[in-house]
């Protein structure tokens, strides 16, 4: 195995585990050993969509098309790139074209899932885990993202078997580590939760689920916070479609309300309604603001115990 060969495999094993920062620098390597490589710039492509690096990883993704128009891993990278900028027909397209180059892969089939419940399709998005399932019954992204699936369904029972299977056999796996943590946290082990969040920080020190998860611990110790997070993570978790559904709800009930009140000459419940309302927007404004200072807060503490 050459030296281009070994750090594509690190790189892939890295992956598998959750260790973004250590694929990085793997998948860097291998192009340093050898540029014209299309599945190094695949990987590359997928690691830089996990650290938000998104036109970078369309980049590098539109490279290893270049280099290797048929390379499933090629169009996989290129698909979840286009999903993290909300494109999601140009994903599809992409997804799609990898499964039909490798039916038997189960990540191309897990990846398309999570698409289709971005995009609110649950039954498609539920019919493929499945597959992934049947096509590798041991791989533990498969298996992470079907507790994720039945944590969003409200299944908390289902996610954390799910994530115990895993951490059973990859302690260190840290899409299953924040996965536990989500359901301790909603189960409200808030200490329980905030433990698994560093433990995921320690594996990949800027893991985004595992950023989320200590926030959403900071927040929920938080009163102010509390009432934002909650609300986010309950809407969040009705996928895309049925949350643009609930916010247009809630602002038609707003401004019903206000007509009513008015109708029936009540000018001043119809003042009240409306600073309710603006009051409402503000806080979905700040609170964003707030989660992110309390996030930093705590992750200056973390780093500042880790120093000693």
């Amino acid at each position: 195995m050459n030296d281009t060969a070994k750090w594509l495999a690190l790189a892939r094993r890295q992956i598998q585990q959750g260790h973004t920062d250590g694929a990085l620098e793997s998948a860097k390597s291998a192009l340093a050993s050898d540029p014209d490589v299309a599945e190094a710039h695949a990987l590359l492509a997928a690691v830089l969509v996990d650290k938000r690096r998104l036109h970078a990883a369309i980049h590098e993704a539109g490279i290893a098309l270049r280099l290797e128009p048929e390379l499933a891993l090629a169009h996989y990278s290129m698909g979840v790139a286009l999903m993290a900028r909300r494109q999601f027909e140009a994903a599809e397209r992409h997804l799609a074209q990898a499964i039909a180059l490798e039916p038997e892969d189960a990540a191309n089939h897990r990846v398309l899932a999570r698409l289709y419940q971005f995009m609110g399709r649950e039954d498609r998005a539920g019919a493929l885990l499945a597959k992934a399932l049947e096509l590798d019954p041991e791989d533990v992204q498969t298996l992470v993202a079907l507790g994720e699936h039945a944590f969003e369904r409200g299944d908390l029972a289902a996610a954390e078997l799910r994530a115990r299977e895993v951490l059973a056999s990859e302690p260190e796996q840290v899409d299953a580590l924040v996965l536990m943590g989500r359901v301790l946290l909603r189960a409200g082990r808030a200490a329980e939760a905030r433990s698994h969040a560093l433990a995921a920080l320690g594996a990949s020190p800027t893991d985004a689920g595992a950023l989320h998860l200590l926030a959403g611990v900071k927040a929920r110790g938080n009163w102010l916070l509390g009432l934002w997070w909650r609300f986010n993570a309950w809407v969040s978790e009705r996928g895309q479609l049925r949350a643009m559904a609930i916010l247009l709800a809630l602002f038609v009930l707003y401004r019903l309300l206000g007509a009513i009140a008015l109708n029936f000459g009540k000018r001043d419940a119809a003042t009240l309604i409306n600073l309710v309302w603006l009051g409402l927007v503000a806080y979905t404004w700040i609170g964003p603001a707030l989660f992110e200072k309390a996030l930093k807060k705590e992750l200056a503490q973390v780093r500042l115990r880790s120093e000693f």
